[in-house]
């Protein structure tokens, strides 16, 4: 995999060259998308370094937050995308750092880690530990996220194909 990086004018452009299948590729947890650069440390401080100010068009043409999550703000053919950044909920995952996210809080590697709140743990908890990590902050041991029993569940609830 590599990362590049590109100053566009008024935005930086980040994409990875990897083979993507679906949005279900989404929010996986691993040392490779670790970034330690000052800025994305100070961003992880006060907003989700995953979602923050950005704005998403599915291939239906639904707007999101990330393609992966199912809520949509309304559809690219009769909806600006200032409009759906004004719904009141389009911002609620914005602010959510890993200091209020269970588990994260605990890792020491929280302000260099990506963060998906599309698929996680407890569907019904917005602040519960990203799907797809496998580390445990607790033994500092990583394992392979889609083969632990306890996630079975929730595996079967977003519909994720494992091979």
């Amino acid at each position: 995999m590599t990362e590049k990086e590109e100053n566009v004018g008024y935005c930086k452009v980040f994409y990875i060259k990897e083979i993507i299948t679906g949005a279900n590729h989404c929010g996986r947890i691993s040392t490779r998308y670790f970034v330690s650069n000052l800025n994305f440390f100070t961003e992880s401080q006060h907003h989700n370094t995953c979602l923050n100010r950005k704005i998403s068009i599915d291939q239906n043409g639904n707007i999101k937050n990330c393609p992966s999550m199912t809520k949509d703000y309304g559809n690219i053919s009769s909806t600006t995308l200032q409009e759906a950044l004004n719904h009141p909920d389009f911002k609620k995952y914005w602010n959510i750092t890993k200091d209020k996210i269970s588990v994260c809080k605990d890792c020491e590697f929280r302000h260099i880690c990506t963060d998906c709140r599309a698929y996680i743990e407890n569907p019904e908890d917005i602040y519960s530990k990203p799907l797809k990590c496998g580390y445990n902050p607790y033994t500092c041991e990583w394992e392979d996220w889609s083969t632990n029993p306890l996630k079975e569940k929730v595996i079967k609830h977003y519909g994720i194909a494992m091979v």
